[in-house]
């Protein structure tokens, strides 16, 4: 909910705090300052403190010891329900779309491709998983399945340093050829999932060895 202190101000402001979160702006554990970004977005202080109170709420911010704002470093144990549940979600809001649609959401979620930047292939497998959920309509399934991947947008970052590797992955996960489109597009996001829910299992088994 928006501060009532200037609706038009508070609007504005969480928009470009939401952008700069989805450019890539920030960096997770780090700590945020508020006045770089009240002077980014030509604003005073107390309307970027309470956009970044609605990020905390939005699972997007946490606050900092001494006090402020960071993006959180996703650990295992936080990330690995956070893909199940994602999958979860991507595959009930499309288990009853015909061929045509989902060819059709696809098409539209992939429409950004040839950016070859981390961002750019984190943004891709956003509005690919957005927009399978939107052609389901289901708009509180759209609406969940959106913030989860803005949760996971940083991680996703980080995944995607090496280009051919991101790329062969959302390539393999959009593609067209398949005998049955709907069993196959089932299995390339259960794959996409389970893939980066073993390297999360991985990273904590070698902590522990």
């Amino acid at each position: 909910m928006m501060s009532a202190m200037d609706p038009p101000l508070q609007e504005r402001v969480y928009l470009g705090l939401k952008a700069d979160y989805l450019a890539g702006h920030f960096v997770p554990g780090k700590r945020i300052d508020i006045q770089d970004l009240a002077n980014r977005h030509h604003s005073s202080k107390t309307p970027v403190r309470e956009a970044a109170f609605i990020f905390v709420g939005e699972g997007l911010f946490i606050h900092h010891e001494d006090g402020g704002f960071l993006v959180p470093v996703l650990e295992p144990a936080e990330l690995i329900p956070l893909l199940r549940w994602h999958m979860q979600l991507v595959l009930a809001s499309t288990s009853d779309l015909k061929e045509p649609a989902l060819r059709r959401a696809l098409q539209q979620g992939s429409n950004n491709a040839g950016n070859r930047s981390a961002v750019a292939f984190a943004a891709r497998a956003m509005e690919i998983f957005t927009s399978l959920a939107e052609a389901g309509g289901n708009k509180q399934a759209s609406i969940d399945i959106r913030r989860l991947n803005e949760r996971l947008h940083y991680t996703r970052i980080a995944d995607a340093v090496e280009p051919k590797s991101a790329e062969r992955e959302l390539s393999a996960l959009t593609s067209p050829l398949a005998a049955d489109f709907r069993k196959a597009l089932r299995r390339r996001i259960e794959t996409y999932h389970l893939r980066k829910i073993l390297h999360q299992q991985q990273i904590v088994e070698t902590a522990t060895a």
